[in-house]
């Protein structure tokens, strides 16, 4: 039998239920509540102080807008009369000299060697030369032939000239006729002519016997002024032939020794013959060779900009050799002013190369120079100065044409 359960029971079993439902809404406004707060935290920890920080820097940038730059300044140095510059180069003896031989052979000997002085005219080498002897004996023997081409000329002519004068006085009796003596007058003056023509031809031969002579004086190959042997290209029994190329000797002059050194385009005007020199090297340390600026080649290269000058250094020792590396200290008069100022002070730009100047109502005025020696610490300044400007040691990035600034010896200037 089922048994109804009664309202009692019901509402009995019903009000659990209904009494844990108010219980879920709370907790989940709860958690909701605890994450906004949250949110409005993490909010404020990243934003306040970024805009604390904001506010720090509008401040600090509106101080420095408000304040006046404190510079220090100073006056170019005037360069002295006299400056120093050193170059390098090389050492290259005073004349050098390739010997050839003019005549072709055979080496039969060689008296000097690499290091060996010799004087002008000392013998290096003699060449066997079989073949300019046999053509000097044909020179000879045709020298010969000519003058006895001569001497059957001259007589021949004489011949003629005689049986001329024999016709000459026949003609007029009748004797001989006209044509005849036309015929030996003619042939007293073309016999008279061969003369002429054999002496002419004996000059041709005198004169070939004369070349070769001096071709066989070649065969001893003689040093062309006194200096040192530098270089041997020879040995007994080689061929040598007129038409090469290669030398058997190479003699230098090394008593005088001379640099080319290349002097900037800037400095050119201060260069001159007879500028005082000191060159140095590495060989011998703490020693200066003294020379002199003898000639500049007065012309510019157009790539690298710089003049060529010589400079001649005394080397009676022989301390100084050909292709050693040295370096020149020319001790130059300006020919303009200069001024030096501290690297630190230039303004690099856009517009070229400045420095910041500052006039008596405190105003800065960038000044656009041309610096001609960057000495490190130091530059020298050659155009855009006249040295009475104060310039500011060290400008920084606000320092601009037309800013307001003050010295640490004046009182702030107001805007």
């Amino acid at each position: 039998m089922t048994q109804s359960l009664s309202p009692a029971r019901d509402l009995e079993l019903d009000a659990p239920a209904k009494s844990r439902s108010p219980s879920r809404h709370f907790r989940r406004w709860r958690i909701g509540a605890l994450g906004a707060a949250l949110l409005i935290a993490l909010f404020l920890i990243g934003y306040l102080p970024r805009q604390a920080r904001r506010g720090a820097l509008l401040q600090e940038a509106a101080a420095l807008e408000a304040s006046v730059p404190r510079v220090t300044t100073i006056t170019p140095t005037p360069a002295g009369a006299a400056r120093e510059l050193l170059l390098p180069g090389s050492v290259e003896p005073l004349e050098t000299a390739r010997v050839h031989s003019r005549a072709s052979g055979f080496v039969r000997s060689w008296s000097a060697d690499i290091g060996d002085q010799v004087e002008a005219g000392q013998v290096l080498a003699t060449l066997d030369t079989p073949e300019l002897l046999r053509e000097l004996d044909q020179a000879r023997a045709a020298l010969a032939q000519a003058d006895a081409s001569i001497l059957q000329a001259k007589a021949t002519s004489e011949h003629s000239a005689s049986s001329l004068r024999r016709y000459r006085a026949l003609a007029p009796e009748g004797l001989v006729s006209l044509q005849d003596f036309a015929e030996h007058k003619a042939r007293a003056a073309v016999d008279a002519a061969n003369i002429q023509v054999t002496r002419a031809e004996r000059g041709v031969r005198s004169a070939e016997l004369a070349r070769l002579e001096e071709l066989e004086r070649f065969a001893t190959i003689v040093a062309p002024f006194a200096g040192t042997v530098s270089a041997r290209h020879v040995e007994r029994g080689a061929l040598v032939t007129s038409a090469s190329s290669d030398p058997l000797f190479e003699i230098v002059v090394v008593d005088t020794v001379r640099m080319f050194v290349q002097v900037p385009q800037s400095l050119v005007a201060d260069v001159r013959p007879g500028v005082a020199v000191s060159v140095s090297v590495n060989e011998y340390p703490g020693t200066a060779f003294s020379g002199t600026l003898t000639r500049t080649s007065r012309a510019l290269d157009p790539t690298s900009r710089t003049m060529r000058t010589e400079v001649r250094v005394p080397n009676p020792d022989g301390r100084l050799l050909p292709g050693m590396y040295a370096n020149a200290r020319l001790q130059l008069e300006r020919s303009r002013r200069s001024f030096l100022l501290p690297a630190t002070a230039l303004i690099v730009g856009a517009e070229g190369t400045g420095v910041a100047s500052v006039g008596a109502d405190g105003v800065v005025r960038v000044l656009r120079v041309q610096v001609e020696r960057d000495l490190g610490a130091e530059v020298e300044i050659a155009e855009g100065l006249s040295g009475a400007e104060h310039i500011i040691r060290t400008p920084g990035p606000q320092i601009r044409d037309g800013v307001r600034v003050q010295t640490p010896d004046e009182a702030p200037h107001e805007r």
